[in-house]
């Protein structure tokens, strides 16, 4: 209905005497067509038209509009072919009429027309409100109001997750148009935010995956702050508790697990694993995490964490052995298993061993499984560093408490480098360096950054009677130099490792070749006070070389800058005369291995099969040519053509310039057409991970730390946790355009001192130095 009245003859009518309008408030021009009467019988005002008498409502809370549509449609006024300045023109669509007003209204638009449009069906001439949405007609008279359609809209299944609140605030807000004007001006690929969905279910993952790359607790969620931020952001997200984190955090794990698992199944070549031990903050319980690398069909080197369990106690290898044979059976990869990186723990070499017995007795490996075991080259390298701090460590106590006394205060700090910028023509944008002192590269930092300042420090401790217990004397800072010119080299070499989120295997002969003559050097010395701990550390590192330069030497001849001279030429710099028998070893092997990847047939010089015994066509005799067998007989006689592999034709080529900078994986994706086979084998010799912890944790001398959040729930949750928080974080930076800055635990080696001497910031003052 219209909100018309059905005129009723037997009602009296008086005349409307109109009293005098307010102020301020324009009368409308439809007056000038109709006469405002009384109904004596219930007391109001009514309204009739002065061409067809038809008496409508002439209450003020319903307005005027009621009495402009009667005109739009009153058969007097369109007999008559008046033209009214109110009239509207109806443009007709699917049988339905939009309309459209064209006079000014004296009241402000709903923001819910935004979401409905006007039509009027031709059949009884009533108004209607279409949503644009779900496309359902409601009532759009005037009488009933916005209400309705307000209601709708936060029920409505195609808008139902936009934010309703926001979108039918009150005309003294701000407009519809300036809250999302600025969408206009995004780049391409951009979202409209009036267009933009809020999905529930897609913020429930999103604060997973918030909680999984930031290590925070599942009940993070409960907290008043994090739900205040919440109601903020997005006032129409239902708050959540711990448990329904968890359970979403699992039904990603589940599904995302099955993800990996077709990943893995797809890849083609095999896998390496490397096993890390764990320990908790909050208990004793050591944890088991396995990593499977893989490079995929980009030809780009990949990571993912498919275990991560409590060790089994007691630590017995056979009984953590069949848990992992176990895991590589249900990520069904245990045919393309090609090596696994351990520490050197006893334990971790018993399990090695039973399970590399259990993968020969299902011939799963390649070549006597002779690159199945491989330990851990970090674990080496930080002893050593560990055993040389050892020896300063009173001295890094020293420098460390003056580096923090003289930071402590921004006058002091002031005068410090004023100093040694006058007096003593130092670059003071090279500022003191802190240390961390599980962090072994930010301790070498430090004592670099104080041997640069060593004169300054010198006057300082002459003329500060407080940095006195700070002073050196001239033999510990002969022992400071001693022990930084020892740790450069160890220090370029982490720094090689750190470099690429994902090193291969080819960089490691170079860089632990460098440590081994470093240390045969240092061995013959005239330091007497590192002399007897370089011998130890040099015996356990001969050790690690004698059982891996076999690995190290063939991942290094399938780098194009290395091959075979290299490894020679670096052989003889340890062995002397006795190199030729490493190199041959390395050849044997590869030659060895590649017969496991080529096909049945051999590659010729010329790339065919070369018969040795060609087939002969008989011919007949009846000439009497007594030459007719000099093609038989040179048969007999000639050798066939020496046939050449691609192992063959790849070592004669010419080798790449020795430091030029090239990406191996990139140079065997380019060369796959030309050696199948050979870049098969390359792919799975460069995955082989030399070190077992990850590179970002490279300078770290600790161990792997669950974090305090995760260790005291259960170990399927924790397995949930530490995977989806590895697959989370590597699929946010490969789908962000804005990726995530890569946090290394050691810092950035190459970040200039402004950025990491944060104490500039002074806290009371309030003001950088």
């Amino acid at each position: 209905m219209e909100g018309a009245i059905v005129p009723r003859v037997e009602d009296e009518f008086i005349e409307y005497v109109p009293q005098k309008k307010r102020r301020g408030r324009a009368t409308s021009i439809v007056w000038e067509h109709f006469d405002k009467l009384k109904d004596e019988v219930e007391n109001v005002w009514k309204t009739q038209c002065k061409h067809c008498k038809q008496i409508y409502s002439s209450a003020q809370k319903n307005g005027t509009s009621h009495l402009k549509r009667h005109m739009d449609r009153c058969p007097i006024i369109r007999a008559s072919g008046l033209t009214l300045p109110m009239m509207s023109t109806p443009a007709v669509s699917d049988g339905l009429i939009g309309y459209e007003s064209s006079h000014k209204r004296s009241r402000s638009i709903s923001k819910v027309w935004e979401d409905f449009e006007k039509l009027k069906a031709e059949r009884d001439d009533i108004l209607k409100a279409r949503c644009i949405h779900c496309k359902q007609i409601l009532s759009g008279a005037s009488k009933h109001g916005t209400s309705h359609l307000k209601r709708h809209l936060e029920r409505c299944p195609k808008r139902r997750n936009h934010e309703v609140r926001q979108l039918l605030l009150s005309s003294e807000v701000r407009s519809i148009k300036q809250l999302f004007s600025s969408n206009e001006a995004l780049a391409d690929g951009g979202t409209s935010l009036k267009k933009c969905a809020i999905d529930q279910n897609e913020i429930l993952k999103a604060i997973s995956a918030f909680i999984l790359c930031g290590q925070h607790s599942v009940t993070v969620v409960e907290e008043l702050g994090f739900r205040h931020m919440m109601g903020i952001v997005c006032p129409e997200f239902e708050n959540v508790n711990s448990h329904c984190i968890r359970r979403e955090i699992l039904s990603s794990y589940l599904k995302e697990r099955d993800g990996v698992k077709e990943l893995l199944g797809r890849i083609p070549g095999r896998i390496c694993l490397t096993c890390e031990n764990w320990s908790s903050e909050y208990s004793k319980d050591g944890y088991m995490c396995i990593t499977a690398h893989f490079i995929d069909n980009d030809w780009k080197l990949v990571k993912k964490i498919i275990h991560f369990k409590p060790l089994v106690t007691p630590v017995v290898g056979i009984l953590n052995a069949d848990e992992i044979a176990l895991c590589l059976s249900m990520w069904n990869i245990d045919t393309k298993i090609f090596s696994i990186t351990s520490s050197n723990a006893s334990y971790d070499d018993s399990f090695v061993n039973s399970l590399k017995g259990c993968l020969l007795a299902k011939k799963n490996l390649l070549i006597g499984g002779a690159f199945f075991q491989v330990r851990s080259c970090s674990q080496i390298l930080n002893l050593i560093i560990k055993a040389t701090l050892n020896l300063v460590d009173d001295v890094v106590d020293k420098i460390r408490s003056g580096v923090e006394h003289i930071r402590k205060f921004t006058s002091r700090k002031k005068k410090f480098y004023l100093i040694a910028s006058k007096d003593f023509q130092l670059d003071t944008t090279k500022r003191l360096r802190p240390d961390v002192c599980f962090k072994w590269n930010t301790t070498y930092l430090m004592l670099e950054r104080a041997l640069y300042y060593k004169s300054m420090l010198q006057y300082w401790g002459e003329h500060d009677s407080s940095f006195i217990y700070y002073n050196l004397s001239a033999e510990e800072w002969e022992k400071v130099a001693i022990i930084q010119k020892f740790l450069a080299v160890f220090y370029d070499v982490e720094c090689t490792f750190s470099a690429t989120k994902h090193p291969t295997s080819n960089l490691y002969f170079r860089a632990l070749w460098k440590v081994h003559m470093h240390l045969l050097k240092s061995v013959r010395g005239s330091f007497t006070f590192v002399t007897r701990m370089v011998a130890d550390m040099q015996e356990k590192f001969e050790k690690y070389w004698i059982k891996h330069n076999l690995i190290l030497s063939c991942a290094a001849v399938l780098d194009p800058r290395y091959k075979v001279k290299f490894v020679e030429f670096c052989y003889t710099k340890i062995y002397g005369d006795k190199a030729e028998e490493s190199v041959n070893t390395t050849v044997r092997t590869l030659y060895g291995l590649f017969d496991e990847y080529k096909p049945n047939s051999v590659i010729s010089s010329s790339g065919s099969r070369t018969s040795a015994v060609p087939v002969v066509a008989e011919h007949d005799n009846a000439d009497g040519d007594e030459f007719e067998d000099y093609e038989q007989f040179l048969s007999r006689k000639s050798r066939p053509q020496e046939e050449k592999s691609q192992l063959d034709l790849y070592l004669e080529e010419p080798g790449h310039d020795l430091n030029s900078d090239i990406n191996v994986l990139e140079y065997w994706n380019n060369s796959s057409m030309r050696y199948p086979e050979l870049a098969m084998m390359a792919r799975d010799i460069l995955t082989i991970p030399l070190s077992s912890v990850s590179p970002e944790a490279s300078f770290s001398i600790g161990k792997r730390v669950l974090h305090l959040s995760q260790s005291s729930l259960n170990p399927k949750i924790i397995q949930a946790l530490v995977c989806l928080s590895d697959w989370t974080y590597q699929a946010l930076e490969k789908s962000s355009s804005d990726s995530l800055s890569i946090i290394h635990e050691n810092g950035d080696p190459s970040a200039s001192d402004e950025e990491n001497d944060l104490d500039d910031w002074d806290i009371d003052e309030g003001t950088f130095s």
